[in-house]
């Protein structure tokens, strides 16, 4: 984020500073100016100083030279620092009352100052009497620079102004560029708009409503190019961003570190979790459901719990996060929901106002508290279409987590966004998961295997059996840090990795399945099964169980609908290779849409 940093105004102070810190250098050689040096003994500026009644003091060899050089540069790093601290000060909206800003400033004015005295006394080591004359000399060296600074300017300014107004001369005096300001012909131009306009015919006012409206509630692309090319002149972000500023001033530009978290291994987290939904809640889960669902928070950022209506889809990620003091928003889908505008909001360009979202304003503040655990409940995301409104969340969090960002708007150069917006981009914080909602009618649309691909789908299709709780079953405290600690460890042990041979027994029927249907088994999928495998068995479950899960909502799934003559005797044969391979009892998840499927032909 570097360009609301280096601005105009900033470059041209630096410049000034850079100025003065050649002539600072100049000034002290004059200062020290005798028979043997280039610049003569008779020179303005030590006639300054005598007139004064400053010490007249001679450079002993190279060494005040270089502490006269290392000041001038300590100069330009002073201002250079500041200007950098006011601008973090401005863009992360802190205010001037905040003790960090001030040892800020103050830091960067004892470091200048400190590494300037503390090189120039590096230098006069052999005589401690030369570096009091060194200090003396930059001590009347800065006052000489200033008046001579100032004397300048007084002649300077003058010539720049009469140069600019003589070029400007038959044009209005305009100090800033604003609407108030604008020069009479652009004036004039918008007034005779105006009457135009108000003769326009309304058929034409309808089409340019018309217009607008579908910009805003249209392809998601298109209403970006549309509005967001319109937004010229934009005022503070505090008026443009509302709940945005008002998230920074909260935080007061600053993230929290770390939160406290409970000691904790998966398997305990997994059990006592299941004991918390049933005795707090009275909610029962299979356990493997459980641990399905924890794990999937590894493998990929989208969860999807679909199934019957009264299952407890929506209660499993809104307990979850209640159980690990996590925070939780949950946002009903729409049926009008049709791009990413409808969960990030839009620019409004009539009002010169950005319409934030709850789920925006959430999303954002995750940026802010980077240790908590955040979930994001889509409810009943398939009422709308996924791949629609959620195709850039599907895109991004493909790539690596420091790419995580979707631009929300195109901002005008100049204008200094609120502190975590960089260049018009929301970032998508690792801490972050989404869970979606989907219930299988006929009010909901089908989700699309791209979907499907990109997420972790669990399927509840029953109401579990009650159960007597044993161990413990309170609520715990888990910060993101940890929670990615126990996944991270988990992934690194080997006992709880894939061999190659469970590979192997794999791909005899993954294969089987490619070659009777064409049902590919893609490198996405194997990078899910590295990242869920380990943390399933870790949380204590069985491989066999974890590889039944992906097999039967990555591969199986796609095979829905096929009624060709040859789909029922293949899949018999995906039951008998079953059998071969692992055993009859195991995979019961496959086994049973399998059965479905072959019922169905």
């Amino acid at each position: 984020m570097i360009r609301p940093y280096i601005t105009r105004k900033n470059l041209i102070a630096i410049a000034i500073a850079s100025l003065y810190a050649v002539l600072f250098v100049f000034v002290g050689l004059c200062l020290t100016a005798t028979e043997d040096t280039v610049i003569a003994e008779t020179n303005m500026f030590l006639g300054m100083a005598k007139a004064m009644g400053f010490t007249i003091i001679a450079l002993n060899g190279a060494n005040g030279v270089i502490s006269l050089i290392l000041t001038a540069i300590y100069i330009v790093v002073l201002v250079f620092g500041l200007i950098y601290v006011r601008r973090f000060q401005v863009i992360n909206n802190i205010k001037w009352k905040n003790a960090k800003l001030w040892l800020a400033y103050i830091g960067v004015v004892v470091l200048s100052v400190g590494l300037s005295i503390g090189l120039s006394l590096l230098f006069t080591l052999d005589d401690i009497g030369s570096f009091g004359m060194m200090m003396t000399l930059i001590g009347e060296t800065l006052a000489i620079t200033t008046i001579a600074a100032l004397g300048i300017t007084a002649i300077v300014l003058p010539i720049c102004m009469l140069f600019v107004n003589f070029r400007k001369v038959d044009k209005p005096y305009a100090f800033f560029h604003s609407d108030k300001f604008d020069d009479l012909g652009e004036k004039e131009e918008e007034e005779k708009g105006d009457i135009i306009s108000s003769f326009e015919g309304e058929e034409e006012k309808n089409t340019t409503v018309q217009n607008y409206i579908q910009g805003t509630v249209g392809d998601g692309s298109n209403q970006a190019i549309a509005l967001d090319g319109r937004a010229r002149e934009l005022d503070d972000r505090e008026k443009v961003f509302p709940g945005l500023s008002k998230i920074d001033v909260d935080y007061d530009g600053y993230s929290i570190d770390t939160i406290p978290s409970d000691d904790i291994n998966l398997e305990q987290l997994v059990n006592r979790f299941r004991n918390y939904l049933a005795k707090e809640e009275q909610l029962y889960y299979d356990i493997d459901t459980i641990r399905i669902f924890i794990s999937g928070l590894n493998a990929t950022r989208l969860s999807i719990l679909e199934g019957l209506s009264g299952t407890g889809k929506s209660s499993l990620p809104r307990y979850f996060a209640k159980f690990i003091n996590a925070n939780v928003t949950f946002l009903p889908v729409q049926v009008t929901w049709r791009d990413k505008t409808s969960i990030l909001g839009y620019f409004n360009d009539f009002s010169k106002t950005y319409n934030e979202t709850d789920f925006l304003l959430k999303l954002y503040e995750a940026s802010y508290n980077p240790d908590a655990v955040h979930i994001f409940v889509l409810d009943e995301m398939n009422i709308s279409r996924i791949e629609y409104y959620f195709a850039d969340f599907l895109s991004v969090l493909e790539y690596p987590s420091d790419q995580w960002k979707i631009r929300i708007m195109q901002l005008p150069f100049g204008f200094v966004p609120p502190a975590k917006l960089e260049n018009g981009y929301i970032t998508i914080p690792e801490n972050c998961f989404f869970v979606g909602t989907a219930n299988k009618d006929d009010s909901t649309f089908s989700i699309a295997d791209k979907v499907y691909d990109r997420s972790t789908v669990i399927s509840f299709d029953n109401r579990n059996e009650p159960f007597e709780v044993t161990g413990d079953a309170g609520s715990i405290r888990m910060s993101y840090s940890k929670l990615k600690g126990l996944f991270d460890s988990a992934s690194k042990e080997e006992k709880y990795q894939m061999s190659q041979r469970d590979y192997e027994k794999l791909y005899q029927i993954t294969d089987y399945i490619f070659e009777q249907f064409e049902v590919a088994f893609g490198n996405r999928v194997i990078n899910q099964i590295n990242a869920l495998v380990p943390i399933f068995v870790a949380s204590g479950g069985k491989k066999e169980n974890a590889l039944d899960f992906i097999l039967a909502r990555k591969v199986l799934i796609k095979l829905e609908g096929r009624f060709e003559e040859f789909v029922k005797p293949a899949l018999k044969n995906i039951l008998d290779l079953l059998d071969k391979v692992y055993g009859e009892k195991e995979f019961p998840i496959s086994r049973k849409y399998i059965n479905s499927l072959i019922k169905k032909l």
